[in-house]
């Protein structure tokens, strides 16, 4: 491990601290990325469903602005949320609402 390093400047000084290597970049996988967003998208799934049940009439919009995401990221996780059965689309897409499927 590499000693910190003082420096003295006009008005002041630095100190600089070296850690070790945090991640080996030579070990790490494309599992562990894959791991750390599929965390994020099902907490992001778990979220929707949470406002889903709160207000069933939320437009993907909407959810997007709440979740801070795009539309399109919302979009694709109730495609999912949809394919795995745990939402459907119950009436039409201006006047229809979403129902949570236990």
């Amino acid at each position: 491990m590499e000693q910190p390093v003082f420096e003295n400047f006009q008005h002041g000084f630095r100190v600089t601290v070296f850690v070790g290597k945090l991640i080996d970049p030579d070990n790490v996988t494309d599992n562990v990325t894959d791991n750390v967003t599929d965390n994020v998208t099902d907490k992001r799934e778990l979220l929707i469903l949470k406002i889903l049940k709160d207000d069933n009439q939320i437009s993907t919009m909407e959810l997007a602005e709440k979740l801070e995401v795009t539309k399109r990221t919302i979009l694709r996780d109730m495609e999912k949320l949809k394919k795995l059965k745990k939402i459907k689309r119950v009436g039409g897409e201006k006047s229809g609402h979403w129902e949570i499927i236990n």
